[in-house]
């Protein structure tokens, strides 16, 4: 039994860290905010059940994710922690229970203060004597990304302070419905790629590497909190954002002082029932105890504050009818159907298509065209179907709908490998989807970003035929695209401009933008450490690509298969591109692999992976053949076990600690 529950850990950790990444660091998510809540819930219950289990690493401890390499770093002086989660009526009267146990004992009086919870991106903004002097993403929580530069631009970001003060102050960008739409009808005019929500639009428009992109997004910006106050001489938070208010920082005035718990389930049921009129998306409300004396009282967790708790909405849903099951082919031939719906209003848009994801999802709802249905949208998501409205079905036409045998867009014999769900288009070569996908991925923003260059006239161009592999769009020239309806001189020239400045590139970029089929982003840097170049690329055997961390035969084939397949292209492309240099490392660990497991008492886990780095080595997540020592910690688990059992070399910590010196 404890066997498989430290699987079932270890699986819901990864797929939680997988989640962080997406949310905080790409600002793509995949699935919605309470499937993430459910995992972590679920994690939760597991550690607190079976604490020798848990760890100091584990994501239910951490805040965020990573700040991104492409941005310099900002230390917070006190960390941007989140928000403790509820769910339930139940879940807000154990909150205060826990309060109560620390304020009673005062026999002070006390009260909530309620705030809406925006769907947005935290910020820090850093004011010396009334000037902003910095600016800052949450990052992990105690390392945020430098976005000064880019918040200069938002225009209701006061440069100067009403009063010579300093203070760092702590809110939210977030960007108005009314904006989004307007911002995804100018991109869908030029043929960009539309932003999925409002959500994705501000976190993406504040991340731009080019400030002026920020300029021209119409960002807003409400603050809640602060870091070090400094000297803002405020006693609780009614009072902090009255003082905001007074400096000509933003604040937002839909907020609501409470002095019991019914009033705040009041507060919070009005705000439910008016959140679709709401000029901006918010998906829950903040309640936060008032004084900031008992907030000291209380404290802080490694990763949320005992004052406060979010109490959650409950995602958007609506009922609608089926009107037909559609089948897409990707960039790797997978067949994927999608639902079109009668188009109904859920969660602020208007929504007519949902991911059914592949046919056993189908099967399992017992789907059929004609349907009616229950839709689910988070906000941060594509809609999904949630459910079948069974007994709707009295007297209506309905159809079964079957995955079809041969590729909806070349014809090809589809695959169904024996223990795989889903079906495959074996022909990537000559597939017109399969060759139309991965040019839009090789242009989209984690690959080679050509900004401006998106699907719809990638699609435009491939129709015309002026783009059929990845060099071909350095071939392109303002006079080739003008002939195309809505195509101007000044967009044709900045396109064109955009496509020529990324000849120059990274090869971990390079190698993810190929689109290889199991090859994500992390595992192209991995890959690019080891092949250094494009030409080692073309030239790495299997046994070498087996020894990288996370690549295994699947892998490892498809690689060799796409390598073969795009042999000729990959060839043009190291002409055509400036690759920048993978940097050698160097050191007395070199070629050593090396896997940390337990908890050690001198280190975090990540200095000891910078400590390896730094002197050569490698760090690895699991024990592999390829593996060189374990180190392992206190509570070492499985993995430990595993190199015993391999013959492995193993070191503790004194040993770890002695090598390094």
């Amino acid at each position: 039994m404890k066997r498989s529950i430290e699987k079932r850990i270890k699986e819901l950790k990864s797929q939680i860290e997988r989640h962080n990444r997406l949310y905080h660091e790409k600002d793509a998510p995949k699935i919605s905010d309470s499937e993430y809540d459910n995992l972590v819930l679920e994690l939760k219950k597991w550690e607190a059940e079976y604490p020798e289990l848990a760890s100091s690493t584990s994501p239910t401890k951490k805040v965020g994710g990573k700040a991104r390499a492409d941005f310099d770093k900002i230390t917070h002086s006190v960390p941007m922690l989140s928000l403790d989660n509820a769910f339930e009526k139940e879940d807000v009267l154990s909150f205060e229970t826990r309060a109560l146990r620390v304020i009673e004992k005062t026999q002070a009086p006390w009260s909530y203060f309620c705030e809406f919870k925006m769907d947005g991106l935290a910020i820090e903004l850093v004011y010396h004597k009334g000037q902003l002097t910095k600016a800052s993403t949450r990052g992990d929580g105690t390392v945020g990304e430098d976005i000064t530069e880019n918040v200069r631009r938002i225009a209701c970001i006061p440069q100067t302070l009403q009063s010579p003060l300093s203070a760092e102050v702590r809110g939210e960008v977030f960007m108005k419905i009314s904006d989004f739409q307007a911002l995804n009808r100018s991109r869908e005019k030029e043929g960009d790629t539309l932003f999925v929500n409002p959500r994705n639009a501000a976190a993406g428009s504040l991340r731009q590497l080019d400030p002026e992109i920020t300029a021209q997004r119409p960002l807003s910006f409400f603050a809640y909190g602060t870091g070090l106050p400094l000297d803002i001489n405020v006693k609780s938070q009614a009072d902090l954002l009255r003082k905001f208010q007074s400096l000509g920082i933003p604040t937002n005035p839909d907020t609501r002082l409470c002095s019991s718990t019914e009033e705040v389930l009041k507060f919070y049921a009005e705000t439910k029932a008016r959140r679709e009129k709401l000029p901006y998306e918010i998906d829950g409300v903040v309640i936060k105890v008032n004084e900031f004396t008992f907030q000291d009282l209380l404290g802080t967790t490694s990763n949320h504050p005992r004052w406060a708790v979010a109490y959650k909405f409950d995602a958007p849903r609506a009922t609608t009818t089926l009107k037909d099951i559609e089948v897409q082919v990707g960039r790797t031939g997978i067949l994927t159907p999608v639902a079109v719906l009668e188009p109904v209003f859920c969660g602020g848009v208007t929504v007519s298509s949902a991911t059914l994801h592949n046919e056993e999802e189908i099967a399992r709802l017992d789907l059929k065209i004609g349907d009616e249905v229950e839709i689910i949208r988070s906000g941060d998501v594509i809609p999904k179907v949630l459910s079948v409205r069974k007994e709707a079905r009295k007297n209506k036409q309905l159809k079964t709908f079957e995955m079809p045998s041969h590729c909806p867009s070349c014809g090809a014999k589809v695959v169904l490998e024996q223990g795989l769900v889903g079906r495959w288009c074996p022909k990537s070569t000559k597939c017109p989807a399969q060759i139309e996908g991965r040019l839009i991925h090789f242009a989209s923003k984690d690959a080679l970003n050509m900004e401006g260059v998106g699907p719809q006239w990638i699609s435009r161009f491939y129709d015309d035929g002026l783009l059929k592999l990845p060099s071909d769009f350095f071939a392109l020239t303002p006079e080739k695209i003008l002939k195309f309806e809505r195509m101007g001189e000044v967009l044709a020239k900045k396109m064109i401009q955009s496509i020529q400045a990324r000849r120059q590139t990274t090869l971990a970029r390079l190698i993810y933008g190929l689109g290889i089929p199991n090859v994500g982003e992390t595992l192209a840097q991995k890959i690019a450490k080891q092949v250094l170049n494009l030409e080692g690329l073309l030239r790495v055997s299997q046994d070498k690509l087996l020894q990288i961390e996370d690549v295994g035969e699947i892998v490892a084939d498809s690689i060799i298969q796409f390598r073969n397949d795009f042999d000729s292209e990959i060839k043009k492309l190291s002409e055509i591109l400036q690759i920048q240099a993978v940097k050698t490392k160097s050191g007395p660990w070199l070629g050593k692999n090396f896997v940390l497991t337990g908890s050690l008492s001198g280190f975090t886990r990540s200095e000891a992976q910078r400590l390896i780095e730094e002197r050569g080595g490698s760090s690895q997540s699991s024990v592999t053949k390829t593996t060189t020592v374990v180190i392992a910690g206190a509570e070492a688990g499985s993995k430990l076990k595993k190199a015993q059992d391999l013959g492995i070399e193993i070191w503790d910590e004194a040993r770890f600690i002695k090598e390094l010196s």
